[in-house]
């Protein structure tokens, strides 16, 4: 996961994202990049912004060496926009707009809006409600109904869903399968199977484990599914970052989610100490250690501890 895309994925990265593309587009920009931001202030709907966090998100822009200003008494009224800013907008821009990654995400982000449906007891009428739901966009780009119908397909085809389907028409009464259900709950991915030719691939599920995939008759092949020491010892060091961070002091947490965080901090200790440490264990406390994060409310640290945490998930 690159860096711009860890930001994207906190609400308040990627609010600050939004913010970064309305101070290149606000324009006219002369030739040092300085941009008179009064616009963004008296039109912050154009850009999907919120008035009452401009300040603190130019900030954190501010902070990440994006753009840099000298406020007056009257507070901020123009911004240099340095390249490490516009870099991010480029990369940003490119990340959300990414077929592959796209038509990857909306089958996870299908199977999970129905899994929640399925918790709440609710139904869907018809899986074009997927598109107004908060999970019908990527990187607040939403899906297109070609998306949606493509991956639709292939979750019928794969059982993950089924429904009713109407000629021409979309599906009707979407439902997760047992088969989606059991997918979400183990905190696997519908697109993580192997697909190299030749190599058949058979989903098993190990007791302390999240899920994992075996190669049948391929050569030189061997099945791990427990931490090299490399990542044991990164994911230690993030630990002692973890620790140190999240508390109501430094991220602004409450103190009921400072000690939740203790407590999934002292199971993934153990878990890296057991004989065999398990990757799925770990990568799932590490989440869970990412959402109390997330509910902090210093977000240049929020940002900073949510990108460490998904960087160590990234590396297993």
């Amino acid at each position: 996961m690159s860096a711009i895309e860890a930001i994207a994925q906190t609400k308040a990265g990627l609010r600050q994202l939004r913010l970064m593309i309305a101070l290149i587009e606000v324009g006219p920009m002369n030739q040092d990049r300085q941009v008179d931001i009064g616009r963004l202030y008296e039109e912050p709907e154009r850009w999907d912004l919120e008035r009452g966090v401009i300040h603190s998100d130019l900030e954190a822009l501010k902070d990440r060496s994006w753009i840099m200003f000298w406020p007056t008494i009257e507070g901020i009224d123009s911004v240099r926009v340095d390249q490490p800013g516009i870099d991010a907008v480029v990369e940003f821009g490119e990340l959300k707009r990414d077929s592959r990654r796209r038509t990857q995400e909306i089958r996870d982000a299908i199977l999970n809006w129905l899994y929640d449906l399925y918790l709440s007891d609710r139904h869907a009428l018809a899986i074009s409600e997927f598109l107004n739901s908060w999970r019908g966009n990527f990187l607040g780009l939403p899906y297109t109904e070609g998306e949606l119908d493509r991956a639709v397909q292939w979750l019928r085809d794969e059982e993950y869903l089924d429904g009713h389907g109407t000629w021409g028409g979309e599906l009707l009464r979407p439902n997760i399968t047992t088969r989606g259900i059991r997918t979400i709950e183990t905190g696997q991915s519908v697109n993580k199977l192997l697909t190299s030719a030749g190599v058949t691939v058979n989903e098993v599920h190990v007791q302390g484990s999240q899920g994992v995939n075996i190669a049948v008759a391929s050569s030189n092949f061997t099945q791990s599914n427990t931490l090299s020491q490399e990542q044991i010892e990164q994911v230690e060091k993030i630990l002692g970052s973890v620790r140190a961070m999240l508390s109501p002091g430094v991220l602004g947490v409450t103190d009921e989610v400072a000690a939740q965080g203790s407590v999934v901090a002292v199971e993934i200790e153990q878990e890296l100490q057991s004989p065999t440490p398990g990757a799925g264990r770990v990568k799932a406390l590490l989440f869970k250690l990412a959402e109390l994060a997330a509910t902090g409310t210093i977000q240049g640290t929020v940002d900073a501890l949510s990108m460490m945490i998904h960087q160590a998930m990234g590396s297993m």
